[in-house]
């Protein structure tokens, strides 16, 4: 960041002082970590000051929870138990977005693009709780005590944390970020983590599947105005660039990730002149190299298509080229087709044609199934909102702990040893894998992902050319991978708290995101009907996941 940018709670950070105290003489603050002060101010010598707890606004993450999360982490630090060191997985049960194509009824496929990662770790870098919380926490009627509400003051994240990398492709039910922390940290961040990585996980993965069938079209992420509030549109901005967009129309986007923005002229700007054509000229004179008129405010052929044109050919006497013409509504397949043809017959054929209204990745690839001239999609509502699948389930549950003193003491366990832990569930797929694991990805010499294989951590690949990849609910799937090459996918972030990653650029993500889902045959990232991605749980983990089970029933 440069040194013009920065503001005041990079030099006075709040995490290192609770209050500001303001002179009430001559408004010259001062920073403390008392909530009072005989100090004389050093501007006037006045000794009579507002106090107020200090923190930044735009970073005010410690109550980003649930409430049963504060009551549970009291329940524990009363039953001193909140230290307990524990390991949670987080995950997702079933993909988003897919959908069968008649009368199919077996498993469908799918992905998840995860993304989020860079959002949650600056998140947990500025993870606390400032006086104003503590005090809205001391006001509520559990009546919490002070010696709790002290610890809060120094909570912060101090575990470790491993994620899969933003921008890479998972699969139902394997771990995309495993985090071994004391458990009332792991509690503590449950419902903000879940927050970011669902909701920019969910946006990603409708992006990726409309950059899969836009293709090399112009994308533009143009859903500013019908996001779900303003965090939304801005982190789904983000998202939209990482999936492949070229631009966002959001500005402050724009700004904070150093993304291309874009935008042209709305109706208002064509229904304020007394006439279409003054309108384009207007636009024109002033934006001669990125002139893009909208057709449709009157009628499109036969008002909108021919001022543009006569636009197009005042700006080529001036030495410009008109960039693009757009399609806000009607049928844009048809449309698209006579602007297209008009315009070359014009000798306009530089002029690139952009659609907008409701797109989405099932529209797009139907408007090319028409023929549609098409050249650059301007896409809003349905991505920004994922307008047919608005949320993902992603869950964070508690997989193992270290052992209970009366555990210890009977002999049952070592102090070093982990206990494996499983939640049942009537529902098959909601049965957890339990214990700490580590996801490796096969690959084959030809470069493509032939599956995921999830182990226990004690476990390793190493020496292995030959492997079964078993189905987790079906005994009669199965599929043998050989000469594979294996890649660990969950990747150190955090490491006692410290962040231990190299956080990559946003250019860096988007690249890494279009190389990832290069390794995947189109089979498995396909719109309607995807092919089941192979994902095996090792001999190990599921004898202990069966053991488990097991005992459950019998105990």
């Amino acid at each position: 960041m440069s040194e013009h940018m920065k503001t005041i709670f990079d030099f006075v950070k709040p995490t290192r002082y609770r209050y500001v105290h303001i002179c009430k003489e001559c408004d010259q603050p001062s920073f403390s970590n008392e909530s009072s002060s005989e100090e004389v101010c050093i501007r006037c010598g006045g000794n009579a000051h507002h106090v107020t707890p200090y923190y930044n606004p735009s970073e005010d993450y410690g109550l980003d929870v649930d409430y049963y999360a504060i009551t549970m982490m009291y329940a524990l630090w009363k039953e001193g138990l909140h230290q307990t060191q524990v390991v949670f997985d987080d995950f997702y049960r079933k993909a988003p977005f897919v959908r069968g194509v008649g009368e199919f009824s077996t498993e469908l496929g799918g992905y998840v693009a995860f993304g989020g990662l860079g959002h949650l770790i600056d998140t947990i870098q500025n993870l606390y709780f400032n006086e104003s919380d503590i005090r809205y926490l001391r006001e509520q009627s559990e009546g919490f005590d002070e010696a709790f509400l002290d610890d809060l003051r120094s909570l912060r994240f101090s575990g470790d944390l491993h994620a899969v990398e933003e921008g890479n492709l998972v699969f139902p039910n394997t771990p995309l970020i495993r985090i071994e922390a004391p458990v009332w940290e792991c509690i503590w961040i449950e419902a903000m983590l879940l927050n970011i990585v669902n909701a920019e996980s969910l946006v990603l993965t409708k992006g990726a599947r409309i950059k899969t069938i836009a293709g090399e079209d112009g994308l533009l992420e143009m859903g500013k105005r019908r996001a779900q509030g303003r965090d939304a549109s801005v982190y789904g901005a983000k998202m939209a660039y990482i999936a492949g967009f070229d631009a966002t129309s959001n500005v402050k986007a724009g700004k904070k990730f150093s993304m291309p923005i874009t935008g042209t002229q709305a109706h208002v700007f064509i229904m304020f002149h007394p006439s279409e054509l003054e309108a384009f000229l207007a636009y024109a004179d002033v934006f001669p190299q990125k002139t893009i008129p909208l057709l449709d405010t009157t009628d499109t052929l036969g008002s909108g298509l021919p001022h543009a044109i006569e636009t197009a050919h005042r700006l080529k006497e001036k030495g410009y080229e008109m960039t693009a013409v757009r399609l806000d509504s009607g049928d844009l397949a048809y449309l698209s087709k006579k602007v297209r043809k008009r315009l070359d017959e014009e000798g306009l054929e530089h002029v690139k044609i952009a659609a907008t209204n409701d797109l989405d990745e099932y529209t797009i690839a139907s408007l090319k199934q028409q023929g549609a001239k098409v050249d650059i999609w301007g896409v809003g509502t349905k991505f920004i909102t994922a307008y047919d699948n608005p949320a993902l389930g992603g869950v964070h549950k508690i997989v193992a702990r270290r052992p209970l003193d009366s555990e210890i003491e009977s002999g049952s366990y070592q102090k070093e040893d982990w206990v494996a832990l499983i939640k049942i569930s009537e529902s098959i797929e909601k049965i957890l894998n339990p214990g700490r694991k580590k996801v490796y990805r096969l690959f084959g010499d030809d470069g493509m992902a032939k599956g995921d294989y999830v182990c226990l951590d004690h476990e390793t690949l190493d020496g292995k050319n030959e492997i079964l990849l078993k189905h987790p609910r079906n005994p009669l799937k199965a599929k043998r991978i050989r000469d594979f090459k294996a890649v660990e996918l969950l990747k150190p972030i955090f490491e006692n708290g410290e962040l231990v990653y190299d956080v990559p650029s946003l250019k860096e993500v988007r690249d890494y995101h279009a190389y990832q889902k290069q390794s995947f045959w189109e089979e498995y990232l396909r719109l309607e009907v995807p092919e089941v991605y192979p994902v095996s749980l090792s001999d190990d983990l599921t004898d202990m996941k069966n053991q488990l089970i097991h005992e459950k029933r019998e105990g």
